[in-house]
């Protein structure tokens, strides 16, 4: 089981388990006085073409799924356009701001989102938070996912509440299946939670619709033990296998960053847990977890390694680890990189991503489906205020930003 005491910035924030804060309150306090550059000029980027739909026997239904947005706004093209295109979120009263913002793109051209702690416009809907959402970009137009009862996207489970982390999508006939990998978390009072399990959402988007959520189940066994991985810290598609990237620490969760482990299954085997391989450090083990959770299954060690979720793809038969090195303590944005997903990786600093007084930076994640100029990739990561009133005055410092980084 992992267990990682959530809490927030001493006399600050209260929005309880926004991603920063994975780490302990001490660690936080810690970090305050870092210095942060923005990026620079961004590069012109295009959008790939959908995939094809996978041949099925019927099509997504459309019922109980609002309409799209339809929009005559051009796509955005560069990380200054999707900066721009996110200040929409001022007219959103469902998304005024909110932490994470993983993405994949639709069959039918769109772009869906995926977000964890939600704050909203209360003079429109309630509750204030909520743990996660879900946003559709058309072109340069956005909406937010609407549910009854305007609660969490994902619902809570009693008292539990489940935070997105990587995600992949299917072309289906009349739309796309969207897969979500989910951190459980448990509200322990206060500002502390432990996370206790991995989740899987399964969402179904209909061509020019909104999402529908069909399910959400665990997938991995509840853990208070940090030196267990999280495992849909990070996921990616290569050739016959779905890659499920895991970060773990130590006992006493002391490391300054996560140590990074990899396992396995066959494409479109995800939900089955009994499918999945694990790597050791020198073979994949089917069927036991425990095989992954040793020093030599570590792909990165976590003094000085990768935040508790990141950004992993492959291009060009080399893959890369994007992420804020030493995670909510450290400074960097660092690509680790590799000739191969079991390693050797190597880590390359790429630029300033410090704390300040008035900011916090974290949730580094990649979005290699946005085709940018060789040797580039677009990423995003997660910022919030350190003054609690912010959070309801100036919901737009929570929200990600983007740059483009070159890669080593």
């Amino acid at each position: 089981m992992l267990r990682f005491l959530v809490s927030l910035l001493a006399g600050g924030l209260v929005i309880g388990g926004a991603w920063f804060g994975w780490t302990r309150s001490a660690d936080v306090e810690a970090t305050l006085a870092g210095a942060a550059d923005r990026a620079g000029a961004p590069i012109p980027t295009r959008q790939r073409t959908p995939p094809s739909p996978t041949p099925t026997a019927t099509a997504l239904s459309t019922r109980g799924t609002d309409p799209g947005r339809p929009c005559d706004l051009p796509t955005p093209t560069d990380a200054a356009g999707m900066n721009t295109l996110m200040t929409q979120l001022d007219g959103e009263p469902r998304l005024q701001g909110a932490d994470h913002g993983g993405s994949v793109m639709l069959a039918d051209g769109r772009r869906l989102f995926v977000y964890g702690d939600t704050v909203r416009d209360t003079d429109v809907v309630g509750p204030f938070m909520v743990r996660n959402s879900v946003l559709v970009a058309n072109g340069g137009c956005l909406k937010a996912m609407r549910v009854e009862g305007d609660g969490a996207v994902i619902p809570d489970t009693g008292d539990l509440g489940h935070w997105p982390m990587s995600l992949r999508a299917d072309p289906v006939p009349g739309g796309t299946r969207v897969q979500v990998l989910t951190a459980t978390v448990h509200e322990l009072g206060g500002r502390d939670f432990e996370t206790i399990g991995t989740g899987l959402a399964t969402f179904e988007v209909p061509t020019n619709r909104m999402p529908r959520l069909v399910s959400h189940r665990a997938v991995t066994a509840r853990s208070t033990d940090p030196r267990v991985p999280t495992w849909g810290a990070a996921m990616w598609d290569e050739g016959p296998w779905t890659y499920v990237f895991g970060t773990a620490s130590d006992e006493g969760k002391t490391t300054a960053g996560w140590s990074l482990h990899v396992a396995r299954t066959p494409t479109g085997s995800l939900a089955s847990a009994r499918t999945w391989e694990y790597w050791d450090g020198s073979s994949w083990v089917a069927g036991d977890p425990a095989a992954a959770q040793t020093p030599a299954a570590q792909l990165v060690g976590a003094d000085q390694g990768v935040s508790h979720v990141l950004g992993v793809f492959e291009r060009d038969g080399s893959w890369f680890a994007v992420s804020k090195e030493g995670d909510f303590q450290g400074d960097q944005l660092a690509v680790w990189k590799a000739p191969s997903v079991t390693g050797p990786w190597t880590k390359h600093r790429v630029r300033p991503l410090g704390n300040d007084a008035s900011t916090v930076r974290y949730t580094v994640l990649s979005h290699p489906d946005l085709t940018t100029p060789p040797g580039t990739v677009l990423v995003s990561w997660s910022e919030a205020p350190t003054s609690e009133p912010d959070f309801h005055t100036h919901p737009q410092r929570y929200r990600p930003r983007f740059a483009e980084i070159e890669l080593p």
